[in-house]
């Protein structure tokens, strides 16, 4: 197992560095813009470095599985389809389509999708019934688009997925889902192996390459699926892992940074999907806060947040009271970040430079 995981990582940092050239090349570079915070021409290789190694090692686990093989497939076209985004951006209409085809693939192909949210607002299981399908595809959706948006800063969506693996991963080996397990962790290691290139390090001065939509749409994808098939008992063994609620606060920074920004853009009269500057870290960023000090702050708020949600799993507290303390936080962080952009002023610093100037 040690020398799988070393594996995948030492593979994904060698094709980031060796696909540098073949993207320069092909032009599969972000480059620098108004809404972007890098200021030079970045390859776009740690999206197909993270499919190659995790595909292959995932086919090499368990090649014959439906789960892994839905994966692969819906994941790949996903991949492609953000590979054409990176190159000219279309419409979210196209990518939502192609994303509902993917999430089919593993709800028809699989057979993994959620029966029920548990005991969420009381002591009564909320099962779904005929909403099953329809709420699982929106809920993959809300994941892969989440994470899609959270990417925009130099390690900040290597961090939070490695969070919401690692949480997994430990919730998965205790409720005995061996194969999941393995999966999350051979997909860690692989963007361990990515952040060694994107992350602030004492190595690097800046990210040397980017994952792009391509990376973002398939980790987002692959988080989506696991926390579906942990999260209920509609998978292969019939047993869940985890409660539902607890996968949101899992991935509780990105789910919280992009529904408050969907209803201030709502609120506003604006479309849902408008790109903007007023994602977390764009407040960390205009308060003075370094790119490094804004990817500990958010990290650390996201290792915290999960943690709060191991800890309910773990002891066995109502699902209910996880929910409404989780409602607690969003109401919370909602009515903190309005009041930030309304003052112009996060966590007691005035903002550097004003609204007129993004």
């Amino acid at each position: 197992m040690i020398i799988l995981v070393l594996t995948s990582m030492v593979v994904t940092l060698i094709l980031c560095v060796a696909l540098i050239p073949l993207a320069r090349k092909v032009d599969l570079v972000d480059h620098p813009g108004k809404r972007k915070v890098h200021e030079e021409p970045t390859p776009l290789t740690g999206g197909p470095a993270l499919l190659i190694t995790s595909g292959l090692m995932l086919l090499f686990l368990a090649g014959g599985d439906r789960f892994v093989q839905a994966l692969a497939m819906g994941g790949l076209l996903l991949f492609i389809v953000g590979v054409v985004d990176d190159y000219r951006p279309l419409s979210a209409t196209v990518r939502f389509l192609v994303q509902i085809v993917a999430c089919l693939i593993m709800i028809v192909y699989a057979d993994v999708r959620l029966d029920d949210f548990g005991m969420l607002l009381w002591n009564q299981v909320i099962t779904l019934g005929w909403l099953s399908i329809p709420i699982t595809i929106f809920a993959a959706m809300g994941v892969i688009n989440a994470f899609n948006m959270v990417d925009g800063l130099d390690g900040l969506a290597g961090a939070l997925f490695l969070i919401a693996s690692a949480g997994m991963a430990l919730l998965a080996a205790i409720g005995g889902q061996v194969k999941i397990h393995l999966l999350l962790l051979v997909a860690s290691s692989a963007v361990t192996g990515y952040m060694m290139l994107n992350a602030r390090l004492p190595w690097n001065k800046k990210a040397r390459v980017f994952m792009g939509d391509s990376g973002s749409q398939f980790l987002g994808f692959f988080l989506a699926w696991c926390f579906i098939a942990l999260g209920n008992d509609h998978n292969e063994t019939g047993q869940r892992a985890f409660m539902p609620i607890t996968a949101v606060w899992l991935f509780a920074v990105p789910l919280l940074d992009t529904a408050t920004n969907i209803w201030r853009r709502w609120r506003a009269g604006e479309s849902a999907l408008k790109a903007d500057q007023h994602h977390l870290h764009h407040a960390f960023l205009r308060a003075g806060f370094t790119v490094g000090n804004t990817w500990l702050g958010i990290t650390v708020m996201a290792l915290l947040l999960a943690a709060i949600g191991l800890a309910f799993e773990l002891t066995g507290t109502p699902d209910y009271i996880s929910f409404w303390s989780f409602m607690a936080v969003a109401i919370t962080y909602h009515f903190y970040l309005r009041r930030t952009w309304d003052r112009q002023q996060f966590l007691r610093r005035n903002f550097i430079y004003n609204e007129r100037d993004a």
